[in-house]
């Protein structure tokens, strides 16, 4: 028998767990049926035909799942294919069942118009070389910065501004801040809509672990942060005016007052790198995670040119929910 490639919902009942299976193997939450449908009506920005599976003699070995998103470069708006999900099993490793997966991938979103495919990996990952081989290119990897807090350094919050945790309920108010702060921006943006209401919905972010920042009790902007023992983790933040960024690090420092204080996967670092070389962070260029592009019409660097200058634009926005 020859290997099948089939869209998820050509996938047989008997061979969901099996799929399920797969995804668990790389550390995937369980999707199945039920959280599909679930997605899709919250508004996860899914492929309609959700991705392609290798499967053979009954048994599922590889895996691509598709979401569409939008990128914003200066010449303006366009829908691109995000890849993601690539997994396959272990022992059916080096058959070359990814390769046929990303050429039917390929094939269906060329023939849907879109002219780009994006994926994020990690460079020192396996499949980085893989992905080069199918034409992907390094675009852009989000830089970091991080400092030391002592807690009596920690600056007190100007008068008139006010913290609160986010709670659920706050997902639309979270969108607009974010949909405000990158109006005027370029890059992956705008976010699908409800991306904060799915995101909750499914665990993949805590509501708690977001920040609202008000001035005078209107909101301004919020940061996404985690935390540990011994360090906070800033890796989204947004912010309708840039009036209001040195506060907004103040309220970051004082959440990680006596621990390290790390900022990355945000081009928050890009835009405050002065302020921030002024409080005495130490930075990095750039980090392991890299988004990877290739064109699906022509060759495959077609049009990298064009994107290199997008990311290079002090335009450029990129959070953490941006990383499909």
């Amino acid at each position: 028998m020859t290997v099948q490639v089939l869209a998820y919902a050509e996938i047989p009942p008997r061979l969901i767990s099996q799929l399920v299976a797969l995804g668990w193997s790389d550390g995937d939450p369980p999707f199945d049926p039920p959280v599909i449908r679930k997605s899709l009506a919250l508004g996860f920005p899914y492929a309609e035909y959700v991705g392609v599976f290798a499967v053979e003699h009954d048994q599922v070995l590889s895996q691509v799942f598709v979401e569409r998103h939008t990128l914003t470069t200066r010449n303006g708006h366009e829908k691109i294919a995000g890849i993601t999900g690539v997994v396959t099993r272990p022992d059916a490793q080096g058959r070359g069942l990814s390769s046929r997966l990303f050429e039917e991938v390929h094939r269906r979103e060329r023939k849907r118009g879109l002219r780009r495919a994006l994926l994020w990996t990690r460079r020192s990952w396996g499949a980085h070389r893989l992905y080069e081989k199918l034409g992907y290119r390094d675009l852009y990897t989000p830089p970091t910065a991080l400092r030391r807090l002592r807690g009596r350094t920690v600056p007190r919050r100007p008068a008139g501004y006010t913290v609160t945790v986010a709670r659920r309920r706050d997902a639309r108010l979270l969108e607009t801040l974010l949909r405000d702060s990158t109006r005027e921006r370029i890059g992956l943006v705008p976010r699908a809509p409800g991306s904060f209401r799915f995101r909750f919905a499914f665990g993949w972010r805590n509501p708690k672990d977001h920040r609202i920042l008000r001035r005078h009790g209107r909101p301004v902007g919020y940061f996404h942060a985690t935390s540990s023992s011994v360090h906070v983790g800033v890796n989204e933040a947004a912010l309708r005016s840039a009036d209001d960024l040195p506060v907004l690090l103040d309220c970051m420092e004082r959440q990680a007052a006596g621990r390290w204080l790390t900022i990355g996967s945000t081009t928050l670092v890009q835009d405050a790198t002065a302020l921030l070389r002024e409080r005495g962070y130490t930075f990095q260029s750039g980090s392991h995670g890299t988004l990877m592009v290739r064109s699906l019409r022509g060759a495959p660097s077609a049009g990298f040119d064009e994107l290199v200058e997008t990311v290079a634009d002090p335009r450029f926005s990129c959070q953490r929910g941006e990383v499909f």
